[in-house]
C-alpha cells in the first residue's frame, strides 16, 4: 500500500483525497482516516504495511506517526528473525551422495551473503570428506532470489575450483537467470545444465534398464 519510500502514508480525509475517495472501499466505509506505516527486513524488502483505520476522520499526531514506526520496525525485526530461523534450519539439507565422485546439494530458502558463507564452507567441508569431483547444485528449490545470489554462487563454485572439484548448477529459474546476466560476466565459469537428468549425462553417467 505505502509507496515512494519508508515514511508513513498519512490520510486525514479518506473522502478528499486524490488518492481514495474514487475507491470501492472508501465509498462503503462513507470516509475515515487512514495511517500506514511500511514494514522492511534489512536488505530493504518491503515485506507489506502496518495500517490504522479510523472510520471518522482524525488527525494524525507526530506521537501517532512515531508509534506505528516503532511498531513497523518492531514487526521488520520479529519478520527477520524469523527467516533468519527458517534459513538457518534449511542449510540442515544434507549433501546427498550419487557415487563416489558425485553429490546433489539443494538449495533451499533464499541465498544472501551471510548464507553463502555457510553454503560454502558446507560445500568445500563436504567436497574434500567425500573426495568428490562433482557437486550439484540443484536452484529448483529457491524460495527467493536476489541480485547477488548469481555472485554468491559464483564465489562457491570458484571456491570449489580450488580443491578441484567442479561444481554444476540445475533447476534455475527464468529469473535467476535474468539476475545472473545482471550481476556477473563470469556466470559462464560455471556449468549450467537444465535438469539432474541432464547434469548426470554430462558428467558421464548413463541410465541402463534392465
Amino acid at each position: 500500500m505505502v509507496k515512494g519510500g519508508r515514511e508513513p502514508l498519512i490520510i486525514d480525509d479518506l473522502a478528499t483525497h486524490d488518492s481514495t475517495k474514487d475507491m470501492e472501499v472508501t465509498k462503503n466505509l462513507g470516509g475515515g482516516s487512514l495511517i500506514g506505516a511500511p514494514i522492511y527486513y534489512r536488505n530493504g524488502d518491503n515485506y507489506g504495511t502496518l495500517c490504522g483505520l479510523d472510520l471518522k476522520t482524525f488527525h494524525y499526531t507526530q506521537d501517532h506517526i512515531d508509534l506505528f514506526k516503532a511498531m513497523a520496525n518492531l514487526l521488520g525485526n520479529v519478520l527477520e528473525l524469523e527467516r533468519a530461523n527458517t534459513e538457518i534450519e534449511s542449510l540442515s539439507v544434507p549433501v546427498v551422495p550419487i557415487s563416489e565422485e558425485v553429490a546433489i546439494l539443494p538449495i533451499i530458502g533464499d541465498v544472501n551473503e551471510i548464507r553463502t558463507e555457510r553454503l560454502m564452507e558446507r560445500a568445500l567441508a563436504e567436497s574434500a570428506k567425500n573426495q568428490l569431483d562433482y557437486l550439484i547444485f540443484d536452484l529448483s528449490g529457491l524460495a527467493n532470489i536476489h541480485t547477488e545470489s548469481a555472485t554468491n554462487l559464483l564465489k562457491i563454485g570458484q571456491s570449489l575450483k580450488l580443491i578441484g572439484v567442479q561444481m554444476i548448477v540445475t533447476g534455475i529459474r527464468p529469473e535467476l537467470a535474468i539476475k545472473a546476466v545482471q550481476a556477473t560476466s563470469d556466470f559462464d565459469q560455471i556449468v549450467v545444465k537444465s535438469n539432474l537428468q541432464q547434469a548426470l549425462n554430462w558428467i558421464g553417467y548413463k541410465l541402463i534398464k534392465q
